[in-house]
């Protein structure tokens, strides 16, 4: 098996400060990109697993207007039906027409469409409810077959529950639009931190003693000095999530490489590897 190809060469750059800087030359800018994409997404593999644990997802602030119309009163109703296997047992019915919106439970089609005609309004039919919110598209969410009204003794129990029936039926999309959110935020971030580093880097070509000459050697160093942390941060949350803590670890662990990098090489292809002299081509002292 070859190991002097693409992606390998990068794994095996990233473990030593003086393999860091030598082996700056080594990735085009295509192969940099796919790097940033690799090192964005082992810090998106601890968030997966952690959104996959959820099991409701706040919706009130989407359905703000109809969550107010939930009071005890509708508590009260609410908690006299009964479901089986997933059906709502309406009978008996419940209709309260409040002044920004309507509450009913009913299991007649000409009355859900009646109902839905109001600003705000929450039904509950047989088999499913229906969300309405002004200037928001109605939502209809199947019941769950562990949905029990009985369990609901007041409004937030309420709310809880019908916040984990929406999430169950959109869990693929929420989690979806979650991930790509978070991985869009990190992928900029760490666009930043890798091209904002490597601009003081490259900086250091005006001083006549460091070997860096070009932007890109910049950016390769940087992002061969980010390996090593960025596997560190993602190991760390697995023992603790936190996305916050992962990403100090990631930002200090490639302030220490580059670093380390500096003690070892001075950023010059020809400090000895034992001698670290200041001066290139200097002499050697006793």
């Amino acid at each position: 098996m070859k190991t002097d190809v693409f992606p390998l060469t990068y794994f095996k750059n990233i473990w030593t400060p003086r393999l860091i800087f030598k082996k700056r030359h080594q990735l085009n800018w295509f192969q940099l990109l796919l790097v940033l994409f690799f090192l964005t997404s082992i810090l998106m593999v601890p968030v997966s697993l952690n959104f996959l644990k959820m099991e409701t997802y706040p919706i009130e602030e989407s359905y703000p207007d109809t969550f107010k119309l939930m009071d005890e009163s509708v508590v009260v109703a609410f908690q006299q039906a009964t479901s089986k296997k997933g059906a709502l047992v309406t009978d008996p019915g419940l209709h309260l027409a409040k002044k920004n919106g309507v509450v009913s439970i009913t299991e007649s089609d000409s009355v859900i469409k009646e109902d839905l005609k109001a600003e705000n309004a929450l039904i509950f039919s047989e088999n499913e409810f229906y969300l309405k919110n002004k200037d928001v598209p109605v939502s209809t969410i199947r019941y769950t077959k562990d949905f029990t009204p009985s369990q609901i003794k007041s409004v937030e129990d309420m709310k809880a529950a019908i916040s984990r029936q929406w999430f169950f039926q959109n869990r693929t999309y929420v989690i979806g639009s979650l991930l790509l959110l978070v991985f869009s935020i990190l992928f900029v971030s760490t666009i930043l931190i890798v091209l904002g580093s490597a601009v003081f880097l490259y900086l250091t070509k005006k001083n006549s003693f460091s070997s860096i000459k070009t932007y890109k050697e910049s950016v390769n160093l940087i992002l061969n000095a980010l390996g090593l942390p960025s596997l560190i941060a993602l190991i760390s949350s697995f023992i603790q999530f936190d996305i916050i803590v992962m990403l100090t670890i990631q930002s200090i662990g490639l302030a220490l490489m580059i670093l380390m990098v500096f003690y070892t090489t001075r950023f010059n292809d020809k400090v000895p590897v034992k001698n670290n002299i200041e001066v290139a081509g200097g002499k050697k002292h006793d």
